[in-house]
């Protein structure tokens, strides 16, 4: 079988295994960077385990991908192998040997309390439905840490008013139960009475009535930022982190944190412990 054979079938594997629309393609690119690698379409049985090592330090040659870039393309690699692996479509796996390199995760931006207060009062204080809509939209993902895609592919149905919760369509296509605070239960009420006539509406539309995609959500928060004086380069996954944040710091409990932001292994979460002892470090240099 040659290689762009078995990428598409490990894409038809992916899709029917419910990966997200970023896993996939994220895959698919570095799977293909390895088809241009070789020059040719190679047989997937004539791929070994020194072609793979020689590819990943052509990745890293003359100042090439970042380390935790690498990792991500190993990723792929034992993924798609393992696939063939398991299919019979190769007797020996040349991906075994591989291992992710050890890195120092960044320290996510976050949002202050006072920054997300000020950031929540300036589209409070601003007129219109667009306003209003994108009140309760950042809202709820600074009082949730729900992702992105899981925020645009909310429907009006899955907000269970009576219960304070949202059911989210997690990442590796799980589902999921976050919960709100009384506000933010009240806020998503009047926003569904006023714009969602049916339980299979978008629960956040755009005036024309299309569901918002996740580049329009991004745009809008651009917007308030700047509104609200708020100049550092921020994204709205840094939301999730603000509610991360503060949830660690109110609770000091990582494992309740892994829960809220469904994250399967905790040592996804513990870069949140990291935050603390960034502020503490802060905190000491200055007495």
């Amino acid at each position: 079988m040659k290689l762009s054979t078995a990428i598409a079938r490990f894409d038809t594997q992916l899709r029917a295994d419910g990966k997200s629309e970023r896993t996939r393609q994220a895959y698919l690119r570095d799977l293909r960077k390895l088809k241009g690698w070789l020059h040719r379409d190679a047989s997937i049985t004539s791929v070994t385990p020194d072609m793979l090592a020689r590819f990943l330090v052509a990745q890293t040659a003359n100042g090439g991908k970042a380390p935790l870039s690498v990792n991500r393309t190993k990723t792929a690699l034992r993924v798609f192998f393992r696939f063939l692996a398991d299919a019979s479509y190769i007797s020996e796996n040349p991906a075994r040997l591989i291992r992710s390199t050890p890195t120092d995760r960044p320290v996510p931006s976050y949002l202050s309390r006072h920054e997300a207060k000020r950031l929540l009062a300036t589209i409070a204080a601003s007129n219109g439905r667009v306003a209003t809509r994108d009140h309760t939209m950042f809202s709820l993902l600074l009082g949730t840490g729900i992702r992105l895609g899981s925020l645009v592919g909310l429907n009006a149905g899955d907000v269970s008013l009576a219960e304070c919760s949202v059911t989210i369509a997690a990442k590796g296509g799980r589902e999921d139960t976050v919960f709100l605070n009384v506000q933010l239960c009240r806020l998503l009420a009047r926003h569904i009475n006023a714009h969602a006539s049916t339980d299979s509406a978008p629960l956040f539309s755009s005036l024309r009535g299309s569901r918002l995609c996740a580049r329009q959500v991004q745009l809008r928060l651009q917007h308030w930022l700047a509104a609200a004086g708020i100049t550092r380069q921020l994204s709205v996954h840094s939301l999730r982190h603000t509610f991360a944040t503060r949830l660690y710091r109110q609770t000091g409990d990582l494992r309740l944190v892994q829960r809220a932001l469904g994250h399967r292994h905790i040592a996804t979460t513990e870069i949140y412990a990291r935050v603390e002892d960034k502020a503490l470090r802060t905190a000491i240099a200055s007495m």
